[in-house]
């Protein structure tokens, strides 16, 4: 198997001052792989059946390709897409002015499918908000086609967002007989907002757990959660 990537960070301090200060920082990564040579016949894994989306390993493939009961007019097995990524990136910004800061974290995915079966499941139902303005959906499984079920996965997402005020060193020294090294007050949120066009709740699942292959398998998880919490951080 070749497998090609490209992973680099930056931190940079673009301002810099005695009351305000900006410091930003950058992770990206991507990387493509490819079955260069395969000494058995081609097969499926990961997934529920072959109708319902699964993982292809082939020669000359992606060793995340995703595949259903659709083929090509040559009679083979029809490529639906990709559960490896185009590219990742987090984006890390903290400003602080004075005694208060205000510090966020975006999570950037684009591409990368996912197999989302919660829709198929509510369109069996007939539960689906938008199926009245697809009505050919609902007979496109049990026609072999599982195209309308394997969607792009990409998303923005505000991962975490925090604002902080810390007590001056005037206001320390008064505190337990000037004792204290730091007293900050904070409130922060995690998983705070997706923007996706993902039509089911989160485009970040994996049914199966942290496997090689076969993460971007959706069955009606919990949605995911939000968090905001109120600390108090006190140093000696």
């Amino acid at each position: 198997m070749e497998i090609d990537g490209t992973e680099f960070a930056i931190q940079l301090n673009p301002i810099k001052g005695e009351k305000f200060d900006w410091t930003m920082g950058l992770n990206y990564y991507t990387y493509e792989s490819v079955i260069t040579k395969l000494e058995i016949p081609a097969y499926n894994t990961g997934g529920f059946a072959q109708s319902l989306g699964t993982y292809r390993i082939e020669e000359g493939w992606s060793p995340t390709s995703i595949i259903g009961a659709n083929t090509n007019p040559d009679g083979s097995i029809m490529k639906l897409g990709d559960e490896t990524p185009d590219f990742q990136l987090g984006w890390s910004n903290q400003l602080r002015y004075g005694a208060w800061s205000l510090s966020w974290l975006l999570d950037v995915k684009e591409g990368g499918d996912v197999i989302n079966l919660t829709k198929l499941l509510s369109d069996l139902g007939g539960t689906t908000a938008d199926l009245n303005d697809n009505p050919d959906r609902l007979g496109a499984w049990s026609a072999g086609d599982t195209r309308p079920w394997v969607e792009d996965g990409s998303y923005v997402k505000l991962r975490e967002l925090k604002l902080q005020y810390s007590l001056g060193a005037g206001v320390l020294k008064n505190l337990v007989y000037g004792k204290l090294s730091h007293v900050d007050f904070s409130i922060q949120g995690r998983n705070v907002k997706t923007w996706t066009d993902y039509s089911s709740y989160d485009p970040e699942v994996s049914n199966f757990g942290s496997v090689a292959i076969g993460r971007s398998v959706e069955v009606a998880p919990f949605p995911s959660s939000k968090a905001w919490y109120f600390n108090i951080a006190v140093g000696l």
